[in-house]
C-alpha cells in the first residue's frame, strides 16, 4: 500500500521545485482555499507543523527596511538631492505616526552633511525620538556637540537650539557648557537661540541656571546689540525670575531700551513696554519723556504695541484726570482707526479696550463722545462685535446725541439675532435712565416696538418699561396702554414678572388690572417660581386698592399657593400673607404697601470693585473676559499680580482729586441730607432712634384710595378671602416669639471689602496713628509682593498698593470688620507693612475707624496669624 501512494505521487526527489511550492500559500491571502483541505490528509501520515518563520523575515520587508536601503544607498552614491529626499521620506513616515527609530544610526550619519535643508530635517528626527528613547539621545550628543562648533553661524544655531531640546536630565553636562560659549558668540542669531535654551535648561534644572554664570551672562545680555538677543533676553528673565516678581530694570536699562525701541520688532516692543510697568518713574519731567518716546508708537498698526502704549499713559496720569483727558484725545485716533481697519478678532479687542476705558468716568466719556457715529453697527458684522458697540453706544449718548442713538438702536430691534435685539432694546431703556429729557420719546418708542408682536421684543420692552416707571412715575399714563397688549403675547418669566408689577404698583389706574390678572391665577401652577411670586404679590396689592373685585380670586390664589405648590418660597410667601391679612389686614397693607422711592440710578452689571480690578490688568485677557485673571488662570507658582506702574508724585500744591471718578451705582433723593456726611463716605450717618428701614417711611401710609359705588374695604378678623381656615386654627392666634438671648458676635472681617485709592488717602491722612507692631521676619520667606498679597487676602486683608523699595517691600492694606451694625459706615483697619528683607523685619503701622481696643487687639492676632508664613 505504502509502495501505490508512492507510485501515485512520484519520487519526492525529482521535484526540486517542491519547497517553493509550500512557501507560495503562506504568501497569498488567506481567503484562498488549500488545496490539501479539500483532499484531506494523506493516509498513513502525521500532520507536520508548519516551518518556522525567520527572524529578518519583516526587517527584511516593509517601509523601514526601504527607508534603510534609500538612506545607505545615497551616502554610497554621493547624491545630495537623492539623500535629501530620502530624509524627507523618513521625516512623512514619522508625522504619519510609523515608528522609524530603528533608523536612528543611519540618521546621525546622515547628519555629517553641509546642507542645511539635511540638517533641520535631521534634527527633527533626532529631537522628536530623543525624547522618548533617551538611549537613542546619547548618540546624537555628539554629532550635535560637534555641530555647535560649526562654522557655520547656522548651522550652530539649528544645533544648539536640538541640543536644548532632548529635555533630558543626564545631557545636563554637556549642554551647560555648550549654551554658555554661545552666549559669548558673536553671531546674534546663536545668541538669541543660546537665551531661550536658558529658558530650556532652567525649566529642566532651575538650580543649574541659578547658581552658575548663566543667569549674570544673562542680565548682560540685555544691552545686546542686537536687538532680537535683547527682546528674547526680556522674555528669558521675565520667566527665569518669575518667583521674584520677574525682571526689574534699572534707570540706565529703561533710558537704553526707550532710546532704541524704534529698532525692535512689534514683539519686542511689547516686551519693553511690560519691562517699563515695573520702572518707577522719578518725578514729572521723566513721565513727559517717556511719554514723548512713546507716542511715536502710536503710528504703528499693531494693536499690541498701540494698547501697551495706552495702558502706559493711562496708568501714568491715573492722578491726573485733567491730563488723563488731554492723553486720551491722543490716543483716541489710534484706537478708532485700529477698530475700524483690523480684522473682527483684533477689532473687537479694541473695542472691549475702549469699553473698558469709558467705565472710569465721564472725563473718559467726554473724550469719545462726539464721534458716537464710528460706533454704529453694520449689517454684517459679527454679533459679538454688535453686542460691544451697543454698550459703547449706550454709555456715549448724552443730551446732543441720544436721539440718533436710539433712532439707530430701533433699527437693531429686527436684527435677525434675538441677542442682539434685546441688548439693543435694553439699552434704549439705559438711555432713557441716564438722559431724562429722553424718557417720553423712548417709552413711545417702546410702546411702538409692541406692534412687532415678538415675543422676545415683547419681552424686553415690558421689562425696561418697568424700569422706566420706576424712575419717572410720570411716564406711566403713557405706558399704561401697553399693559394689556403685552400680556396677550409675553410668554417669558421675566416679561411676565415685569407686567405683574406694573398691574400691582399701578392697578388702581389700570381698569382692567382684576380681569387683566384672573386668566393668569388660572394657570398658576403652569408657571415658574419667579412668576408665581410676583402674582402673589401683585394680587395681594390690588386687594388692597379694589377689594370686591379681587377677594374671590386671591382667595383662590391663596389655596392653590398653600395647599398645591410645591415651591418653597412660594409657598412661605402665600403663609406670609395669609397670616398678615388674619392677624391685621390694616397692618398687612402697611408692610406690603409701602410706598417706593424713586429710583435714580440701577445697579451696574459689574461691581465697581470688580470693574477695577478688571480694569488694573488692562491689555490682558481679563479686559476681553470681564474677570480678573484669577478666575481663568491656574498659576502653580507664586499668584498672577498685574503690572501697573506707578505715576509721578503730584507737585507741590497739588492736591489728589478728592471726588471719585466712578458714578456711583445707586443714587438717592438728591435733596441735601440733613445729617453731617462722615468723611470717606457717601451716606449720611443715621441718627440712633432713625427707623430700621428708612426713618418712619411707615408712618405715613396713605390710605386706600375710594372707589365709585358700593366697595367693602377689608376688616380686622373673619374669613376675609372665603378659605376658611387653611391652616388648622393657628393662623388666628399667632403665638409671640420667644425672645432668646444672642450669643457674643465672634471677630471676624468681611471676605466682601471694598475701597478705592482716593478714599484710602483720605482716611490715612486723618486718622490717628497707633504704636507700631515690630515682628521678626523669616529669612528668605517673602520672596516676592504677590506671595504676601495671596497670603492675607482669604483672611479678608486686602491691598490697596504694593511695591519694592531696594531690599524692602512696602504694602498699604485694607479690612472691615465683618457683622458691625453698632458704627454707622462700620469698622475699618488701614495698615501700613514694611517688609525689611535685609534686616529680615517686619513693620506694621495701624489706623482704625470706629474700632474699640478689643476689636483692635483681635485684629492684630489675624494679622499675625495671615502673616505666619513670613513671620520667624
Amino acid at each position: 500500500m505504502t509502495e501505490g501512494v508512492a507510485a501515485a505521487v512520484g519520487d519526492t526527489s525529482k521535484l526540486p521545485i517542491r519547497k517553493n511550492r509550500v512557501r507560495q500559500p503562506k504568501l497569498a491571502s488567506s481567503n484562498s482555499p488549500k488545496k490539501e483541505n479539500k483532499e484531506g490528509p494523506t493516509p498513513g501520515r502525521m500532520a507536520q507543523p508548519p516551518p518556522p518563520r525567520p527572524s529578518g523575515y519583516f526587517e527584511k520587508k516593509g517601509e523601514v527596511h526601504e527607508l534603510r536601503q534609500l538612506l545607505r544607498g545615497a551616502s554610497a552614491d554621493r547624491d545630495q538631492q537623492k539623500k535629501r529626499d530620502a530624509i524627507k521620506k523618513v521625516i512623512a513616515y514619522m508625522t504619519l505616526g510609523i515608528d522609524v527609530s530603528p533608523l536612528f544610526s543611519e540618521m546621525v550619519m546622515a547628519s555629517a552633511t553641509t546642507d542645511l535643508v539635511q540638517k533641520k530635517m535631521v534634527y527633527l528626527y533626532l529631537v522628536n525620538y530623543a525624547e522618548s528613547n533617551s538611549d537613542l539621545a546619547i548618540l546624537a550628543i555628539n554629532t550635535l556637540q560637534k555641530d555647535c562648533r560649526d562654522d557655520d553661524p547656522m548651522i550652530r544655531g539649528l544645533a544648539l537650539r536640538s541640543l536644548c531640546s532632548l529635555s533630558l536630565v543626564n545631557v545636563i553636562e554637556y549642554l551647560q557648557p555648550a549654551v554658555q560659549r554661545a552666549l559669548e558668540d558673536v553671531n546674534g542669531y546663536v545668541r538669541k537661540t543660546a537665551v531661550i535654551g536658558v529658558v530650556k535648561l532652567f525649566y529642566i534644572s532651575p538650580s543649574v541656571v541659578m547658581e552658575t554664570d548663566l543667569l549674570p551672562m544673562l542680565k548682560r545680555l540685555v544691552s545686546d546689540s542686537d536687538a532680537h538677543v535683547v527682546s528674547n533676553t526680556i522674555s528669558a528673565l521675565e520667566e527665569v525670575l518669575a518667583s521674584e516678581g520677574g525682571y526689574h530694570p534699572t534707570e540706565e536699562i529703561i533710558t537704553a531700551l526707550l532710546n532704541r525701541i524704534m529698532h525692535f520688532s512689534e514683539w519686542g516692543q511689547c516686551a519693553i513696554l511690560r519691562l517699563l510697568t515695573k520702572y518707577c518713574v522719578a518725578g514729572e519731567a521723566e513721565m513727559f519723556d517717556i511719554m514723548n518716546i512713546l507716542d511715536g508708537l502710536l503710528k504703528q498698526s499693531s494693536s499690541a504695541v498701540v494698547l501697551s502704549v495706552t495702558k502706559i499713559f493711562v496708568d501714568l496720569t491715573s492722578n491726573r484726570p485733567d491730563l488723563q483727558q488731554d492723553v486720551l484725545q491722543r490716543l483716541k485716533g489710534p484706537l478708532l482707526t485700529l477698530m475700524a481697519a483690523a480684522s473682527t478678532e483684533l477689532s473687537y479687542t479694541v473695542l472691549v479696550h475702549i469699553h473698558a476705558l469709558l467705565t472710569r468716568g465721564h472725563r473718559q466719556i467726554e473724550v469719545f463722545a462726539g464721534d458716537f457715529k464710528q460706533f454704529f453697527c453694520r449689517y454684517n458684522e459679527p454679533s459679538y462685535i454688535k453686542q460691544v458697540k451697543i454698550d459703547i453706544l449706550t454709555m456715549l449718548a448724552d443730551f446732543n446725541s441720544a436721539e440718533h442713538v436710539v433712532t439707530e438702536l430701533s433699527e437693531y430691534v429686527t436684527d435677525v439675532d434675538a441677542e442682539i435685539a434685546r441688548r439693543a432694546i435694553r439699552a434704549i431703556g439705559k438711555i432713557a435712565v441716564h438722559v431724562p429729557s429722553t424718557s417720553e420719546m423712548i417709552v413711545t418708542s417702546l410702546t411702538s416696538l409692541l406692534e412687532l408682536d415678538i415675543d422676545y421684543v415683547c419681552t424686553e420692552a415690558a421689562v425696561v418699561m418697568k424700569d422706566l416707571v420706576r424712575k419717572y412715575p410720570e411716564q406711566f399714563q403713557q405706558a399704561s396702554g401697553a399693559v394689556q397688549k403685552c400680556l396677550r403675547i409675553v410668554t417669558e418669566p421675566d416679561g411676565k414678572s415685569a407686567l405683574l408689577w406694573i398691574l400691582g404698583e399701578y392697578g388702581l389706574l389700570i381698569e382692567d388690572a382684576p380681569y387683566l390678572l384672573e386668566p393668569m391665577i388660572d394657570s398658576f401652577m403652569e408657571e415658574s417660581g419667579a412668576v408665581q411670586l410676583e402674582m402673589l404679590t401683585a394680587a395681594v396689592k390690588l386687594f388692597f386698592c379694589r377689594p370686591p373685585e379681587v377677594q374671590r380670586m386671591l382667595g383662590c390664589l391663596m389655596q392653590k399657593a398653600i395647599q398645591e405648590c410645591t415651591h418653597p418660597d412660594v409657598r412661605d410667601r402665600a403663609l406670609l400673607y395669609y397670616r398678615l391679612l388674619q392677624v391685621s389686614p390694616e397692618e398687612a397693607r402697611r408692610v406690603i404697601c409701602a410706598p417706593k422711592e424713586v429710583v435714580e440710578e440701577f445697579q451696574e452689571e459689574m461691581d465697581v470693585d470688580l470693574r477695577d480690578r478688571v480694569f488694573d490688568e488692562f491689555n490682558s485677557l481679563s479686559t476681553v473676559y470681564k474677570q480678573p485673571a484669577a478666575k481663568f488662570i491656574q498659576v502653580s507658582g507664586s499668584p498672577f499680580v498685574a503690572m501697573k506702574m506707578q505715576p509721578p508724585a503730584l507737585p507741590e500744591g497739588m492736591e489728589m482729586p478728592s471726588t471719585p471718578t466712578q458714578p456711583s451705582r445707586v443714587k438717592g433723593p438728591t435733596s441735601a441730607p440733613s445729617e453731617p456726611m462722615l468723611p470717606g463716605f457717601d451716606s449720611p450717618a443715621p441718627a440712633e432712634s432713625a427707623d430700621l428701614l428708612g426713618g418712619g417711611l411707615l408712618d405715613d401710609v396713605p390710605a386706600a384710595p375710594a372707589q365709585a359705588g358700593p366697595s367693602t374695604s377689608p376688616s380686622s378678623g373673619g374669613d376675609l378671602l372665603g378659605m376658611e381656615d387653611l391652616l388648622g386654627g393657628l393662623g388666628s392666634e399667632v403665638p409671640a416669639p420667644v425672645a432668646v438671648p444672642a450669643a457674643p458676635p465672634e471677630f471676624s472681617l468681611a471676605l466682601d471689602a471694598s475701597m478705592d485709592g482716593n478714599s484710602f488717602q483720605a482716611r490715612w491722612s486723618q486718622l490717628p496713628q497707633l504704636p507700631v507692631l515690630n515682628w521678626p521676619l523669616r529669612p528668605g520667606s517673602a520672596s516676592n509682593t504677590g506671595a504676601v498679597e495671596a497670603a492675607l487676602r482669604p483672611h479678608g486683608i486686602f491691598v490697596i498698593a504694593s511695591g519694592t523699595v531696594g531690599q524692602s517691600m512696602k504694602f498699604y492694606f485694607y479690612a472691615r470688620q465683618a457683622g458691625q451694625t453698632e458704627a454707622p459706615n462700620g469698622v475699618w483697619f488701614l495698615l501700613e507693612v514694611i517688609m525689611a528683607l535685609a534686616a529680615s523685619s517686619c513693620q506694621v503701622t495701624l489706623k482704625v475707624d470706629n474700632a474699640g481696643p478689643t476689636a483692635v487687639d483681635q485684629f492684630q492676632t489675624v494679622l499675625r496669624t495671615s502673616l505666619a508664613p513670613f513671620l520667624a
